[in-house]
């Protein structure tokens, strides 16, 4: 499924919180066409995007989670897995709580109701940020929630901090 026009402004919107301007994804659209030798496409220009915000905030986990979870949205959306990029928002979310240096521990929180059995069955389930890190049961691997009629599954299953000890 390709980025139709109303969700290229979809994306758009999303991409301004990271200070991207329907300029510059008309401009990057222009420069892929030229290294191309033919037309890109918005959704071309929109992952370039992505791919360079990802360079520009390197040293960011918060941002980079976010940045990771818009791209996994993004291949939902095409009709491509977003399960790496589910994996890469996870971890960088946990990075982000372990660089944070107050939280020893880190809580499973599914989404109840929309959640398949096998995420529900991770629910408040704790772990340490390091054994999560080196663990990532997150994004599930078995889950079966699509999301927004998707080919491919997306766990909506979030970490939390675990701060009652």
């Amino acid at each position: 499924m390709l980025v139709n026009k109303i969700n290229v402004n979809k994306w758009l919107y999303n991409l301004s919180r990271f200070g991207v301007s329907r300029k510059i994804v008309e401009e990057e659209k222009t420069k892929l066409s030229k290294k191309f030798g033919k037309e890109a496409s918005h959704n071309d220009a929109i992952w370039s995007i992505f791919n360079k915000l990802i360079i520009n905030h390197s040293n960011d986990a918060q941002k980079l989670a976010m940045i990771y979870y818009e791209m996994a949205l993004f291949l939902n959306e095409e009709g491509k897995n977003p399960f790496d990029m589910l994996y890469q928002s996870k971890k960088m979310t946990l990075v982000n709580y372990r660089n944070a240096g107050f939280l020893k521990n880190v809580e499973i929180i599914s989404a109840k109701n929309v959640s398949c059995a096998e995420c529900n069955k991770f629910n408040g389930k704790i772990f340490k940020i390091e054994d999560a890190i080196k663990e990532m049961p997150l994004p599930n691997k078995k889950c079966t929630t699509h999301l927004h009629d998707g080919k491919f599954c997306f766990c909506r299953c979030v970490w939390a901090p675990h701060v009652i000890e």
